[in-house]
């Protein structure tokens, strides 16, 4: 039972920032002593500076690049531009942490469009190519399972049903290899899953849409299922920016 000065304060638990996100911040700051044009350590010695690994060093750079902070040149590094610096010394560091968390939101989301781009069109023609009818039935499963989920208050409990299908065409595609990279893509679908929901009609337009790629792989049809996955991908590439998160 909470005592009176418990229920008068009414505490959430502190939201845990992002390691990438400390280091985007301290970065920043740095980079705000620097010039327009002034290239910016290696991703090398900025792990070893930060005692970072590479892909928080990348993250973090992505983010700021989205911000205007740094320009990155693939096989040159990372420079600071024109006004690179200035954006750095903005005042507000309410509204500057804001706009480096949304920024580093769609650096990360940039990158996870084209690695799913890259994968699930691959996995859904060999899904078509390869598919048994043990597969199809589990397929049809979760697609009745997702429309029945589309009802549920429970955000958790819909994405969990909604990137099952994405895990079964992958097994479908009997690929162990493929199969365990669209599993490490399942917790970035979870994580941006709820802005994606929070869109008027997106849990319909999913379920469309994993309809139309089970149907072409039920048929064996690999480039339609194909073109449909790389259609769904990008389309779902505008739905994140229209939640912001893109």
């Amino acid at each position: 039972m909470k005592s009176p000065a418990e229920e008068r304060l009414s505490l959430q638990p502190a939201p845990r920032r992002k390691l990438s996100e400390t280091v985007a911040q301290q970065l920043m700051e740095a980079f705000s002593d620097l010039s327009p044009g002034d290239k910016v350590p290696s991703e090398r010695v900025l792990m070893r500076d930060l005692g970072v690994g590479r892909s928080t060093v990348r993250e973090a750079l992505n983010g700021l690049a989205v911000l205007g902070v740094v320009e990155i040149r693939h096989g040159q590094g990372a420079f600071i531009p024109e006004k690179g610096a200035e954006i750095a010394k903005s005042d507000g560091a309410d509204s500057q942490h804001a706009a480096l968390t949304a920024a580093l939101e769609r650096g990360v989301t940039r990158e996870f469009i084209e690695a799913r781009l890259l994968v699930e069109v691959t996995v859904a023609g060999l899904a078509a190519e390869r598919r048994t009818d043990d597969d199809l039935r589990q397929m049809e499963a979760a697609l009745t399972q997702q429309e029945s989920s589309l009802s549920d208050e429970d955000i958790d409990a819909v994405l969990g049903v909604a990137t099952s299908f994405n895990v079964l065409l992958a097994d479908a595609a009997h690929n162990e290899v493929l199969a365990g990279m669209i599993q490490s893509f399942v917790a970035l679908m979870k994580e941006r899953g709820p802005k994606l929901y929070a869109l008027p009609g997106f849990g319909d337009w999913d379920l469309k849409e994993h309809t139309g790629i089970y149907e072409a792989v039920r048929d064996q049809d690999a480039e339609r299922a194909k073109t449909l996955m790389r259609e769904h991908i990008l389309q779902l590439a505008e739905r994140y920016r229209e939640a912001g998160a893109g």
